[in-house]
């Protein structure tokens, strides 16, 4: 994770996720519901990075995700009801789904981080982010 050079799977992958997050928005500007999803997506995409933290340990000791911590049950059970209040006020009943997806989408990273690198970096937080947005946007539009 030291490397900063993204290679061509890096790169492959920031288009997949750019090209599904562009494909969904497309659809939901079309129907004019846009903000709302926006809004339930943001929320719900954020959450899982604070789950991450709390679940896995840092991959690396000396890793700047060694020095910022790991959150406590309160902080990521604030973090993941605030996700789910904003996301409802958002959408009612129909954020369930985008929910589960970014959850299911965040937990497999996660599984995936501790199989091969053995815990989560930056780089894993973001991508997590950034994959359980797309799921969620996905499955709202």
């Amino acid at each position: 994770m030291k490397d900063s050079r993204i290679g061509s799977f890096g790169a492959l992958a920031l288009v997949l996720v750019t090209l599904a997050t562009w494909s969904a928005l497309t659809g939901l500007m079309a129907n004019g519901a846009h903000w709302p999803a926006l809004i339930a997506a943001s929320a719900l995409s954020r959450a899982p990075m604070v789950a991450i933290m709390a679940a896995l340990p840092p991959a690396r000791a000396g890793g700047l995700s060694a020095d910022t911590g790991r959150p406590g049950l309160p902080a990521t059970a604030l973090a993941l009801l605030l996700a789910l209040i904003v996301a409802g006020l958002a959408l009612g009943t129909a954020a369930l789904a985008p929910l589960l997806a970014a959850a299911a989408t965040a937990t497999l990273l996660a599984l995936a981080a501790r199989r091969l690198i053995g815990g989560q970096t930056g780089d894993i937080l973001g991508a997590s982010q950034q994959l359980a947005f797309a799921a969620a946007l996905s499955f709202i539009a």
